[in-house]
């Protein structure tokens, strides 16, 4: 490359760095404590960097530069620069005068005369920090209207309105727009930001820095209204219209503090759109035509409502981080998945610190290509998690870290493998969740390390909890295992010996309790089956006394008893062996007999105390005593019986119950007739 008759040898020209690079020459003078431009750097030099010197007031310094294309004086305490100061500067293509807050708007708008070739301007940090009204006139903006801009930088500049008609001195060249850490105020300028018709990147976003607490409080005597241009318009008649071919639209952390209602957007090519960090409280829409948009990022928002239909417009829509907004209701109560339903083009999907602890089954179902879903940092708990995912055949990647999940169920595990299956590769990451270690958690646990389907991100890192307190990180598998397979099989053995025992107990009691009520429920039952036959009141029976004998007794109930109450008394008596129904079985029989009579008679001898159904007989009249409250038994001491062989529920009932003794004497006697007498009337009381 020929420099010149002044080209100098080496690299250094005067106190800066010369170097050449590619065929371009760049002088760096950064941070030499300059006052002004050496002479020493050469007149053809391409790229001059002055970054951190004190050049104050610039007249003419650069006009020699015929050459250069690139020009850093930011942080140069710069107060003026003339109006011919950079005139000459003809090839000039990108300017850094950023970080001079002295400077100013008007003493910037002097210096771009002449510029025609720039395409890139960096103007941030030009006011004072503490400046209020900074408002950008025409005369400002009036030399930019010659220049080929495609960027230009204007952050941290507190400014708060334009002069309506004087961002239509921006050349419509400009495609980047960055005017960060502003304070925009809503004016009648905004429909002028139609008139930038190729722009296609704008960043209001309002990040702004953190304050150094070691700073003091400044000297007030700076003008505070730093510039001044003529606002007196209707800003009532401002109307907002996007330039045409804007695609990126980026007001994060801008302050803005609103319910979302009903937004048209109008005609616009608007694809990606960052609205994180403001206060977007509530989002109700609709929102018109947003049908371009690809990208939407509402995160940190402290949003708490989300209308069902506020998305349904977003049709093209790939990625939507609505991540750290408190969205706990609106997606627990989202039973029917409408909130997403409509976003089918959905790719990504963060909703991650969201305070989510429920997830209804269908609150994905519109979700059909989406494939990665982030749900970390959360609140959802294992026996809340139950989300139909089959429909998902896109999905890559589930994001549960920092949840309260201890297992996944069992038809879970089977959604999750269904869904990796059809996917071809599911991954999770589980990392931060206190995963049980514990017999009733083995099959998952073992399905986490087993399952061909889903593969686990940073398996090794997940924290393993047992029932003793006690931690494990999965990079002793083998270790986890081997001491839950030693607890479970011991666990196993105690529950199957407390089970064995329960089932005995159990068994015990019900045998207890089938003994001590043995001959209610048989009562019960047989009474129950027999009431559909029976129709009788309570004082009209069909018999008069069932008598119940053994075989000792056999002749004195068939001859002398038959004979003294039927044939001379009148009454009428039920005999087994007479009076029972053929078809039906003893049990029911006998009951049939006992509620059928008035009385029942039990003819005590030795042989009735060793009766099976003699015993039965006795205490299904005893049930019907208990269980309608009419005096039943009648006991006839026939034959004497031994004491020590008259079992206790006999010896109960004769000492409970009126007995007659029957008289050992001849037929004809007088003890013998009152004997009749008084069993006739026995039977006959009510």
């Amino acid at each position: 490359m020929h420099l010149g008759p002044h080209a100098i040898s080496g690299h250094r020209c005067g106190p800066c760095d010369c170097r050449e690079e590619n065929g371009t020459f760049i002088a760096n003078c950064s941070s030499r404590g300059l006052i002004n431009i050496s002479p020493d750097i050469p007149d053809w030099t391409n790229h001059l960097i002055m970054f951190n010197n004190s050049l104050n007031n610039i007249t003419d310094s650069f006009t020699r530069f015929y050459n250069l294309t690139y020009l850093n004086i930011a942080s140069c305490n710069i107060v003026s620069i003339g109006n011919k100061a950079l005139v000459n500067l003809k090839l000039l293509d990108t300017l850094d005068i950023s970080e001079n807050t002295e400077l100013g708007f008007y003493s910037l708008g002097i210096a771009m005369n002449g510029l025609t070739s720039l395409t890139v301007l960096k103007a941030n940090s030009i006011v004072h920090p503490y400046a209020v009204c900074v408002c950008i006139s025409k005369e400002m903006l009036q030399h930019l209207n010659k220049t080929r801009l495609k960027e230009i930088h204007v952050n941290d500049n507190r400014i708060e309105i334009f002069q309506p008609g004087a961002l239509q001195y921006l050349p419509q060249s400009i495609k980047k727009v960055s005017a960060k850490n502003n304070r925009f105020t809503i004016g009648e300028y905004l429909a002028d930001v139609a008139h930038l018709i190729n722009l296609e990147e704008l960043d209001l976003s309002g990040n702004l820095q953190e304050p150094n607490i070691y700073s003091t409080i400044p000297s007030m005597d700076w003008v505070l209204i730093q510039e001044a241009c003529d606002t007196t318009t209707n800003s009532d008649k401002g109307h907002l219209r996007f330039p045409p071919n804007l695609k990126i639209l980026n007001m994060r952390f801008s302050a803005l503090a609103y319910y979302v209602t009903k937004i048209d957007l109008g005609t616009n090519s608007i694809q990606n759109v960052s609205l994180r960090g403001n206060i977007l409280s509530k989002w109700e829409g609709p929102v018109l035509n947003v049908e371009n948009i690809r990208h939407l990022d509402l995160s940190q928002n402290l949003c708490f409502w989300i209308n069902s239909d506020f998305f349904s417009n977003f049709s093209s829509l790939e990625t939507l981080d609505i991540a750290q907004n408190n969205l706990e209701l609106v997606i627990a109560r989202d039973t029917n998945g409408a909130v997403f339903e409509t976003l089918n083009k959905l790719k990504y999907l963060n909703i991650q610190e969201t305070y989510l602890i429920y997830l209804p089954e269908k609150i994905f179902k519109g979700l059909k290509n989406c494939q990665i879903l982030d749900l970390s940092r959360n609140l959802i708990r294992s026996e809340y998690l139950f989300i139909s995912l089959q429909h998902m055949n896109q999905l890559k990647f589930i994001n549960f870290t920092f949840n309260h999940i201890q297992w996944f169920s069992f038809d879970f595990m089977n959604e999750l493998e269904k869904v990796g299956k059809k996917s071809g590769s599911l991954t999770i990451d589980l990392r931060e969740n206190p995963l049980f270690c514990n017999c009733k958690n083995l099959n998952f646990l073992r399905w986490l390390n087993s399952t061909p389907y889903v593969q686990f991100q940073y398996f090794e890192q997940y924290l393993c909890i047992f029932t003793d307190g006690t931690t494990m990180y999965f990079n002793q598998s083998k270790l986890i295992f081997t001491k839950l397979s030693q607890q479970c099989d011991t666990v196993i053995g105690q529950i199957i010996s407390c089970l064995f025992a329960t089932i005995l107990f159990l068994s015990f009691v019900f045998l207890a309790i089938y003994y001590k009520f043995r001959w209610k429920l048989r009562y019960l039952y047989y009474a129950a089956k027999s009431s559909r036959r029976l129709n009788y009141l309570h004082d009209v029976f069909e018999f008069d006394a069932f008598i119940s004998y053994s075989e000792d007794a056999r002749l004195f109930v068939d001859q002398t008893m038959r004979l003294k109450v039927e044939e001379e008394a009148g009454l009428k008596l039920c005999l087994h062996n007479r009076d029972f129904l053929p078809s039906l079985p003893i049990a029911e029989g006998i009951v049939t007999a006992v509620k059928t009579s008035r009385k029942t008679v039990l003819v005590m001898s030795p042989d009735f105390v060793k009766s099976y159904w003699c015993m039965y007989e006795m205490n299904m009249a005893d049930m019907e005593s208990q269980h309608t409250g009419r005096d039943v038994l009648l006991i006839l001491l026939y034959k004497h019986i031994k004491y020590d062989q008259i079992p206790s529920t006999v010896m109960y009932q004769i000492k409970s119950h009126t007995y007659i003794e029957y008289p050992n004497t001849d037929d004809d006697s007088e003890e013998m007739v009152t004997f009749w007498d008084n069993f006739v009337r026995a039977i006959q009381c009510p």
